[in-house]
């Protein structure tokens, strides 16, 4: 007898939540734009600015799979918890957003890491144009998960918007975006033909016009595996915090084969996770740069978590924004 494998309650929520709201927390599109209402970006040209809300929506998904972690699964309480979500979710209410919004810390950080990501790419002459409200998470974790009939239903909604910006090249934030956008959606939607840049791309293009970086200690790259590993992007890293006159360590485990920064594992073991992020974070310090930076939110927020050594972490928008003057 066929024996039904059932995936954990908290993927099925993620997964659900893409779909149905366009976004794995079912916020509304006006809350994941928030960040950009002071720059008036228009909504068409050729080069679209694109978040997918990765970073925005961080701080939500790490207090839900803590929350889901807390509960036991087999137990009545976790079935209680989820028909409450049912309930809710039927009434209009997402359960998931009520319960992470009152405790996610850190919303403000991760939303000015697009406002400085935005500021940084116009003072160096790139002219953005950005999708708002409408914007629609990449669907990267349908693909990562495995969602494969999902996606191919989703991503044609994604492409849709993207082509009313009248765009050529979407420039990715987050390297999980630009992968997807990159290597699946051609595959699935034949006349999805635009130019797929990451940030750190850009940047690089442009590096020379960086403003200097006042920060005399060392610092050192942990490399995403998307990045590194599947869109071949790390020695551009590297170039960028030489140009802004930066002191460089390498870790051990650098480039195409860095260590993972435990964030692939935080939705189904999110204790293993945190093991592996504390791993990551001592080789990244034995190194004694005082800085640690990475190029993608699930690599920023899993570092986060793990640093018991209490280490600096930061985006490497982050840290180019020490040199800019709004």
């Amino acid at each position: 007898m066929a024996v039904e494998m059932k995936l954990p309650p908290v993927l099925d929520i993620i997964r659900s939540n893409i779909v149905k709201y366009g976004n794995p927390l079912a916020l509304k599109g006006g809350e994941v734009a928030a960040w950009a209402k002071s720059l008036n970006l228009p909504a068409q040209g050729e080069l679209l600015f694109y978040t997918g809300g990765e970073y925005q929506l961080l701080p939500y998904i790490d207090t839900l799979v803590k929350t889901m972690t807390k509960v036991d699964q087999a137990s009545k309480g976790f079935s209680l918890l989820m028909g409450v979500r049912n309930v809710l979710d039927k009434a209009g209410i997402n359960a998931e957003k009520m319960y992470a919004s009152v405790l996610a810390k850190d919303k403000e950080r991760y939303n000015t890491v697009c406002y400085k990501a935005a500021v940084i790419l116009r003072q160096l002459g790139y002219e953005l144009s950005y999708s708002g409200e409408h914007e629609l998470y990449s669907g990267a974790l349908l693909y990562e998960l495995g969602y494969w009939d999902d996606l191919r239903a989703y991503a044609p909604k994604v492409a849709n918007v993207i082509a009313q910006s009248g765009a050529k090249t979407i420039v990715c934030l987050s390297p999980h975006a630009a992968e997807v956008f990159k290597y699946v959606y051609p595959k699935l939607l034949p006349d999805f033909a635009f130019e797929i840049k990451t940030f750190v791309e850009l940047v690089w293009e442009k590096r020379d016009l960086l403003p200097q970086v006042d920060y005399a200690a060392p610092v050192v790259i942990h490399d995403s595996c998307r990045l590194a590993r599947e869109l071949g992007i790390d020695e551009q890293l590297r170039d960028i915090l030489t140009s802004v006159g930066v002191q460089q360590r390498e870790a051990l485990r650098n480039r195409k084969w860095t260590t993972c920064c435990g964030g692939p594992n935080k939705l189904l073991f999110p204790e293993i996770s945190h093991e592996v992020a504390e791993r990551r974070v001592n080789e990244l310090t034995h190194t004694e740069a005082e800085t640690i930076l990475t190029s993608c939110p699930y690599c920023l927020s899993a570092l986060e978590n793990g640093n018991a050594a209490n280490a600096g972490v930061e985006d490497l928008i982050e840290f180019l924004y020490r040199g800019v003057k709004p």
